[in-house]
């Protein structure tokens, strides 16, 4: 059985408890307990083999006589008296309470299990995807948004991982994924496809222009000049002077080092 279906039978096992205790001091209470007071009236001596019924039938026994049974009969054994009824009632509250706060524990604990499989699969994620940006980790994992700013801001006070800031938008790192600020902001930029796309024309072809890019590309040299600019300002393209035409533009010693001996470009 799982444990889900475990804590529900758990929660409704205590609730039908509860419930029959309170119902049956509401009963003993507003003095629904005729029952007792006949069996008060039935002599002690009564022998073990005859007890004085009346519901129309009989039950043949095979030490004396018949038995008719009757709820006279019930109450002189017990099972309709006011002290037995308080005694039952008093144990299935007791029994409701137990079962409803094992079931309340049960739920609690279901629930850091989620929380800890939650910040579980971030780590991996991140670990998966260096430099996956806050809204790509949402989608991925699906969950809520709030809870994943809450499990990234524990993880990262923890040192489980680094994040880092481009424009708008947050990048996570694992921890050891590198101590260089702009190695971080280089993965973090080739995520974007266009950008990918820019680092690996440059890689393949050493110096460029924008014009060849989004030839290559096919995509509109706004958009490719757009990104160049950032790449420029972030040192990871350099731009050659010539004279009398587009300036090329070509990969710096480091960013070609970096993009070289990592998986930075897929």
């Amino acid at each position: 059985m799982s444990s889900q279906w475990t804590r529900k039978i758990l929660i409704g096992l205590s609730f039908m408890l509860i419930t029959w205790g309170i119902i049956g001091v509401a009963l003993s209470c507003s003095g629904f307990g005729g029952v007792n007071l006949i069996a008060q009236e039935i002599p002690t001596a009564s022998n073990d083999n005859q007890a004085v019924l009346d519901l129309g039938f009989t039950l043949s026994t095979a030490s004396s006589g018949t038995i008719n049974i009757t709820a006279d009969a019930i109450a002189w054994a017990g099972i309709g008296t006011l002290t037995f009824s308080n005694h039952w009632v008093s144990k299935s509250v007791d029994l409701g309470f137990i079962a409803l706060i094992i079931g309340t524990i049960s739920i609690e604990r279901n629930k850091d299990k989620r929380i800890l499989k939650l910040r579980d699969r971030i780590a991996d994620e991140v670990s998966a995807n260096p430099g996956i940006h806050l809204r790509e980790l949402h989608r991925t994992l699906g969950c809520a948004m709030g809870a994943l700013q809450y499990h990234l801001k524990n993880l990262e006070n923890d040192g489980q991982v680094v994040s880092l800031r481009a424009g708008n938008v947050r990048h996570i790192f694992p921890p050891d994924y590198s101590s260089e600020e702009r190695v971080l902001l280089l993965t973090a930029l080739a995520r974007n496809p266009t950008v990918g796309s820019i680092l690996n024309e440059c890689m393949k072809n050493g110096q460029t222009t924008q014009a060849e890019i989004s030839r290559e590309l096919d995509v509109d040299k706004s958009l490719i000049s757009y990104y160049t600019s950032s790449l420029l300002k972030a040192e990871i393209l350099r731009s050659i002077k010539v004279f009398g035409r587009e300036k090329p533009v070509i990969l710096t010693d480091w960013a070609r080092t970096a993009l070289t001996c990592s998986e930075i470009l897929v």
